[in-house]
């Protein structure tokens, strides 16, 4: 039987796989799911404690602190939002 005649054909085998509803559930499409790569909670937890310690350092800077007390502070403020996303992160 030819599978042209009837509409049944696929012209790029697999290509649709995600788009075929499973058996007893007609008309509705399933997509992939695309996730976020998993990191460690440490590197999450670095990354967000540089993006304070930045904005930290230039938000001093801007408002007229010396750039070494906008440092010291910067870091050690940023230290403490490491270990604050470390053990309280998700």
């Amino acid at each position: 039987m030819d599978e042209s005649a009837t509409g049944s054909v696929n012209s790029f085998p697999g290509s649709c796989a995600s788009l075929v509803p499973p058996p007893g559930r007609p008309g509705i499409l399933f997509f992939m799911h695309l996730r976020a790569p998993s990191t460690d909670q440490g590197v999450r937890s670095f990354l967000w404690a540089l993006l304070f310690f930045v904005i930290l350092y230039f938000g001093m800077v801007a408002i007229a602190v010396a750039h070494g007390t906008a440092f010291l502070l910067s870091l050690v403020l940023s230290f403490l939002i490491f270990l604050f996303v470390r053990t309280r992160g998700t």
